[in-house]
């Protein structure tokens, strides 16, 4: 019995030790589109016109800084190649994971891309005075086409992971809609309004990468520090290292980017 227990605490006391030896690093990238961005179209607003045209909506595929060319909503999710080994998931991240919340405001989903780790749940609220609709036609999770009322809220459980965003659509406002990637680890980010992610504490090792937008789907083609690249299906190999290892700035050229609007 004595020989078990210690037999036991030794594989504790490994355990602990090769956690607290794994290095932990940080992605970075800044994305930049490479042309004139294109004018984002009017939306449609055909019901409950009191409150929701007086906010002015447009289609929201394409966020750009006129000025700086910043892109935002572009998604850089980690995509482990099959028959790899799932990443471990930094400490920071197990403890009682916060929620992800996505609201029905001003006549629109917000944010417009939602990233979710399984350990997550997702809180759809609508802080509109209307009634709204959330679909979600899943792969993999279990679909959903609920109705909020205003002022309420529902919440999901999200167990499995989806390979790609799924949409998110109103069918009581047409012109709403929104992405969310359901992942089981938390190692994906959007960029904001200056281009600019990051992704906090993956495992050091080698890691291929998806960037993702949701006018072109995968992008495929760009510019890394001036340098021409392509990326097979989006995806792009990395190696972190302990601490921050920065992609540089990459440049998306405009007809990538909207290659699913022509």
């Amino acid at each position: 019995m004595k020989l078990k227990l210690l037999f036991m605490f030794a594989i504790a006391l490994l355990a602990a030790t090769s956690a607290q030896a794994q290095d932990w690093g940080n992605l970075k990238a800044k994305f930049i589109l490479e042309g004139t961005a294109p004018t984002p179209e009017k939306a449609n607003v055909n019901k409950d016109v009191e409150l929701c045209l007086k906010h002015k909506l447009v289609d929201e595929t394409f966020k750009i800084d006129a000025k700086s060319g910043a892109i935002q909503n572009v998604l850089v999710f980690l995509s482990p190649k099959p028959g790899t080994a799932k990443p471990k998931i930094h400490p920071d991240f197990l403890k009682a994971p916060s929620d992800v919340v996505l609201d029905n405001l001003n006549c629109r989903f917000t944010p417009h891309i939602v990233t979710l780790y399984t350990a997550q749940k997702l809180v759809i609220k609508n802080s509109d005075p209307v009634g709204h609709n959330t679909k979600a036609d899943f792969f993999e999770n279990v679909p959903f086409n609920d109705q909020i009322p205003g002022g309420g809220s529902i919440t999901k459980t999200l167990t499995k992971t989806e390979s790609a965003p799924t949409p998110l659509s109103c069918g009581s406002h047409p012109w709403m809609s929104a992405k969310i990637l359901v992942r089981e680890d938390p190692y994906a980010a959007v960029s904001n309004e200056k281009g600019e992610l990051t992704i906090e504490n993956i495992p050091a090792g080698k890691w291929t990468f998806t960037i993702w937008h949701e006018g072109c789907g995968f992008v495929t083609v760009g510019q890394q520090d001036g340098k021409a690249k392509e990326w097979k299906k989006g995806k792009i190999d990395v190696e972190i290292k302990k601490g921050d290892n920065n992609l540089g700035e990459i440049k998306i050229p405009v007809a990538v980017l909207t290659k699913s609007k022509k």
